[in-house]
């Protein structure tokens, strides 16, 4: 099953911190939200919050969980959340203006 995006996805890795208390590393990032890998699962429907660390800044921010899966320590697996931003933060839109001054790559089909 696919999901109809209301943004563009640039997989970019971005450390975080989830509540202050949980390391994560998003694996994308958009104007609406992000996924990240994390070695907790958090149940859709939650409240979030953290920050990003972006060029050294806290970039803070607040969501929703719209999606999780879990993973597996015994397989090095970790745990996946898909969060919906409630506003998209200040310091991520700098970087997406940054990143659509990029040029893009184009896959071979």
């Amino acid at each position: 099953m696919t999901t109809r995006r209301e943004t563009l996805r640039r997989s970019y890795r971005l450390p975080l911190s989830l509540g202050r208390r949980v390391p994560a590393l998003t694996a994308d990032v958009s104007r609406g939200g992000f996924s990240a890998e994390l070695s907790q699962v958090f149940l859709p429907g939650s409240t979030i919050d953290g920050y990003f660390l972006v060029d050294n800044e806290e970039v803070s921010f607040k969501g929703h969980v719209v999606w999780a899966q879990a993973g597996n320590p015994m397989l090095s697996l970790s745990s996946r959340i898909g969060v919906r931003f409630d506003v998209t933060p200040d310091g991520l839109k700098r970087l997406f203006t940054k990143l659509d001054s990029r040029p893009r790559k184009l896959k071979a089909r």
